[in-house]
């Protein structure tokens, strides 16, 4: 005989064999077709490529996922890839369209009932792991090592960075060196942005024909200390920070602090600041001690640079938006430092670099543990103070305010305070009192005691609200002549035109009471008026609410007063003393409130009250949380021990990490950053870098061209140079490869080519930079704060035409939203991303642009008029005199002589019966702003 349980059991497998049928044919009918027409064409052996590593053409590919893990979880359709992939939740699938509601429905039911498949076979996709020792073989994971200079076969090199292109150069001849006039134009654009004079160029000239290192030198160390190179360098470095004024998306908010970041970065270029330096103040400036104000300063602006990034403060999900905002910082200061792309690994093990996932949520912790943003419907952005030399103003101002502050309490205390229990009492005034207790209510009225100062142990208000409310004060009086008197509480959300209407002995009188005001008698009392009333007849009063948009209007007490009686009892007079006094610290305050010293503001971050770990979120998904995984860093470039072990970070308990991921950074055995900053600055001096994608030093990226002279650099600039970036361009402007002519050996046009100067166009900046010096229109004196003409919360609606157009570019408004047109013509840096290395295209609109547009008609215009105010050279012959004339025009816009075909073209522009009309000259100017050597340096 079966027992019960035994009999459940046989009954349950039972039902399951006979509902198997059903379940295949489900599948077959609902599941497959739909896998067959929408998913094997990216998921299946046939596919041409496999997409994510996801086979979904059998059972096993299925189960076994791809490179984000298994599609489906048996019975739980909720925690199933597969599943938020069709609904569009996390990956959209198909990338298309959404499938219809009820093929949704269908898979969901599927997935419930155990995912029956009758499929059998097929394979999965072998699933990258990450091998940590192998990724440390990678050469930019290596750890940074001194390297031995090539020794040097003839007196070619003068340097060792000569001599490490030098041991490369083979049987090839290097590039002969470049002209006097093509070096110190260069020099001048590539250290300061700007063209050298005419006067410069023959300063330069003279002492070069007779020692060349000496006059590149010369000219080196001048710029290096002029206040133009910080401007210069740092417009380099506000491209690889993502710098703007503004947060980027449909309504993009201005930032109307964020100018302070800009000019500390320039400052920083200019006094030399180390990079290490740097990079600690750009992410854990707040926590970095300080011993004056001005340090102080320095690190809260300087973290602004985790606040910059392009953010949707519109957001209504704010977990999203708490997420998006710490991707945003962990991939900028991948790129910014690292040259790493880490926000790959968010949703899944790094498909090329060996970051896996939990290196991602190591530096999320941090960043979660940072507070960036401040709530809101619309969420806004951290500030911080900035403190002033001498803060003794400050602090008298507020040891003022707070003795105001606090006899004002006192004083309110004394008339009754907010949530106070215990009012005025109507036994404690004269006449006769009618409290709102003993009233007639109609409508719905609220009972509150939360502003002072009322009558006995309460009052009541509309709330605002719409309806037919009133509250009528009624009794019969002894026949006489009475003052009539209202208590009520102020506010300022009180209305200004409270109608009450008096009911007398010889009819009605209506009167209007501000209750936003404080009573007129004692701060809580007005006059209503003087009436007759009648031992007959009652007396009323009724408090009609203003419309409910003026405000919430308050009933609270009627005071009747004889004509022969007095209101003056110890209470009344010790509450008209108060209230005199009360009115007079309010309007002390006030006037004080405007004396209050200016707070500088800088946008930056703080430390969450509560730092702790965080969690995986599983495929990226906002609530899809994982495992907790401790704050770290990337485990493949931890510096190694004498063990040869590699140790996490330390991070101290209740701290963020910050401070320690700043300083794990900027540590000379971090093997990345100091090899990524020298490629940034090779490419800026010679025009191409040694590993050609600056931001990418990973898998993906390009490889060092000369990865021996990358070290020594990388080596040299942390140990002799302490990460001095004068120094480090110092070191490259003195080296023979810095002054090589630009013509590439067609022998060896792509390995060598590195060792010369490229030839190569200006940036957006330095075109528009050296057109305003050559129109004598440039403004060098007005430097730094706020260049932003006008204010709005909105970029979308700047116009630059209010800006000053003769200020350098650097202090043009840089929005997400509203670019300069000159600069997004000719390729300015998306301040969206980092970018270590701009576009440079070559389009018919930068031309059209350069000859028609107002800006550059006015400056040809304006550089014309300038050109024939200053002194000029010339010969006995008019004709001779035009071409003196034209090949001064040439040396100040081209840095250059004319050549013979260009001296007859331009000379055909000037008539001979006027050579100094400036029409005319206005023509020769724009031909030379526009021609293709102006905004090329060799």
């Amino acid at each position: 005989m079966l027992r019960p349980l035994q009999c459940l059991l046989l009954f349950a497998t039972t039902a399951s064999v006979a509902s198997a049928d059903d379940r295949v044919e489900f599948f077959e009918s609902r599941i497959r077709p739909i896998l067959v027409e929408h998913c094997y064409g990216c998921h299946s052996e046939d596919a041409d490529k496999i997409r994510g590593g996801l086979l979904l053409d059998s059972k096993k590919g299925m189960l076994t996922g791809g490179e984000s893990g298994p599609s489906l979880v048996a019975g739980n359709p909720k925690d199933s890839l597969l599943i938020s992939a069709i609904k569009h939740e996390s990956f959209e699938m198909p990338p298309d369209r959404r499938l219809p509601e009820r093929v949704i429905k269908d898979f969901e039911k599927w997935i419930a009932e155990g995912a029956t498949d009758p499929r059998t076979g097929g394979k999965t996709v072998a699933r990258r792991i990450i091998d940590l020792d192998e990724g440390r073989k990678f050469w930019s994971f290596r750890p940074l090592e001194p390297v031995v200079v090539p020794v040097a076969e003839d007196a070619w090199g003068q340097t060792d960075i000569d001599r490490f292109l030098a041991a490369r150069f083979g049987e090839l001849e290097p590039a002969p060196d470049a002209g006097s006039a093509e070096i110190v134009r260069r020099i001048y654009f590539t250290l300061i942005g700007l063209p050298p004079t005419p006067e410069q160029i023959n300063e330069f000239t003279e002492v070069w024909s007779s020692n060349p290192q000496t006059a590149v030198g010369g000219v080196v160390d001048r710029l290096l200390q002029s206040p133009r190179f910080g401007e210069r360098w740092g417009r380099h470095w506000l491209d690889v920070t993502r710098f703007a004024e503004s947060s980027g998306g449909g309504r993009s908010l201005m930032f109307p602090h964020a100018w302070r970041f800009r000019d500390y970065v320039i400052q920083s270029f200019n006094d030399d600041v180390s990079i290490d330096q740097l990079i600690r103040e750009h992410i854990a400036g707040d926590l970095l001690p300080a011993d004056s104000p001005e340090q102080h300063n320095r690190n809260v602006t300087g973290v602004g640079y985790l606040t910059l990034g392009p953010t949707n403060y519109e957001q209504q999900d704010k977990e999203l938006l708490r997420m998006e905002v710490v991707d945003e910082q962990i991939d900028t200061i991948g790129r910014t430092f690292l040259a790493m792309t880490l926000g790959c690994a968010r949703c899944h093990d790094h498909k090329f670099d060996p970051v896996p996932t939990v290196d991602y949520y190591a530096l999320a912790g941090i960043f979660r543990s940072t507070r960036t943003l401040t709530p809101g419907n619309v969420s806004g952005y951290v500030m911080a103070g900035l403190k002033g030399g001498d803060q003794s103003a400050e602090v008298k101002w507020k040891e003022e305010d707070d003795r105001l502050k606090t006899e004002l309490a006192d004083i309110r205390m004394q008339l009754g305070s907010p949530g106070s229990v215990k009012g005025v009492a109507a036994a404690d005034l004269p006449g006769i009192v009618v409290d709102n207790t003993q009233a007639d209510v109609t409508g719905e009225w609220t009972d509150s005691t939360f502003e002072p100062a009322y009558v006995n142990r309460g009052y009541i208000h509309d709330d605002g609200s719409k309806g037919n409310r009133r509250v009528v004060f009624r009794l019969k009086l002894p026949a006489g002549r009475y003052q009539v008197r209202m208590s009520y509480s102020h506010g300022s959300n009180r209305p200004k035109k409270v109608p009450v209407r008096i009911v007398h002995a010889d009819g009605t009188a209506t009167s209007i009471v501000d209750q936003t005001t404080p009573g007129s008698l004692d701060g809580l009392f007005d006059k209503l008026g003087e009436w007759n009333f009648s031992a007959n007849k009652p007396a009323e009063v009724h408090v009609i609410p203003a419309n409910a948009s003026a405000g919430v209007t308050i009933a609270d007490a009627v005071q009747f007063l004889r004509q022969d009686e007095s209101p003056n009892t110890d209470t009344h007079k010790q509450r008209v003393r108060l209230s005199r006094r009360l009115k007079a610290l309010e309007q002390a305050r006030k006037t004080h409130q405007k004396k209050k010293p200016a707070v500088e503001l800088a946008m930056a971050v703080q430390e969450e009250s509560k730092p702790a770990d965080w969690h995986i979120h599983i495929r990226g998904g906002i609530r899809n949380l994982g495992a907790k995984v401790p704050r770290g860093v990337l485990q493949v470039a931890l510096p190694a021990s004498e063990q040869g072990t590699y140790q996490p970070l330390k991070i101290p308990e209740g701290t963020s990490g910050r401070l320690q991921l700043a300083e794990w950074i900027a540590s000379e055995r971090n093997p990345l950053t100091a090899r990524v900053f020298v490629n940034r600055v090779w490419y800026y001096m010679m025009g191409e870098g040694l590993v050609r994608t600056p931001d990418n030093f990973g898998e993906m990226g390009s490889r060092p061209t000369h990865p021996e002279l990358l070290d020594y650099l990388a080596w040299q600039f942390v140990t002799e140079d302490n990460w001095s970036v004068k120094k480090l361009i110092r070191r490259i402007a003195l080296s023979r490869v810095f002054r090589l002519s630009s013509t590439v050996n067609p022998a060896d046009p792509d390995n060598l080519k590195l060792s010369f100067a490229f030839r190569r166009r200006l940036e957006a900046e330095a075109i528009r930079d050296a057109v305003l010096q050559v129109s004598g229109q440039l403004n060098l004196e007005s430097i730094g704060g706020r260049t932003i003409a006008k204010l709005s919360q909105y970029d979308n609606a700047y116009d630059h035409a209010t800006h000053s157009e003769n200020l350098r570019s650097i202090y043009v408004p840089f929005f997400r939203n509203s670019m300069l047109e000159f600069l997004t013509v000719f390729d300015v840096a998306n301040p969206n991303l980092v970018t270590g290395k701009r576009a440079v295209s070559t389009l018919p609109s930068q031309s059209l642009y350069l000859l028609n547009s107002p800006f550059m008609l006015k400056q040809a215009e304006n550089a014309a008029r300038h050109f024939l105010e200053q002194p000029k050279s010339g010969n006995s012959g008019r004709q001779d005199v035009v071409t003196d004339m034209i090949a001064d025009a040439t040396l100040m816009t081209l840095g250059r002589a004319p050549s013979r075909q260009e001296l007859a073209v331009l000379t055909g522009f000037i008539s001979s019966e006027k050579p100094t009309d400036v029409k005319q000259w206005s023509s020769v100017f724009q031909a030379l702003f526009a021609s293709v050597d102006f905004r090329y340096i060799d």
